[in-house]
């Protein structure tokens, strides 16, 4: 019997990869970086799932936003 895995990530390796290239070939000086929609929307989606798993878990503190 295998064990369930606690959390199930949208973001494929070769889209988390490509993520990161991207990001390396980008200016330190740059404000914005173009990604693929569909990866950001993948990442948006695994850190929601991340955030309520540690919810349930009791094991989360989120910073309040900036005034």
């Amino acid at each position: 019997m295998s064990s369930r895995p606690i959390l199930k990530l949208y973001t494929t390796m070769p889209e988390f990869e490509l993520l990161h290239k991207r990001h390396d070939r980008t200016r330190s000086t740059s404000r914005t970086v173009t990604v693929d929609r569909q990866a950001q929307i993948h990442i948006l989606m695994d850190h929601a799932r991340m955030l309520e798993a540690l919810r349930k878990a009791g094991r989360v503190d989120i910073a309040a936003p900036d005034e």
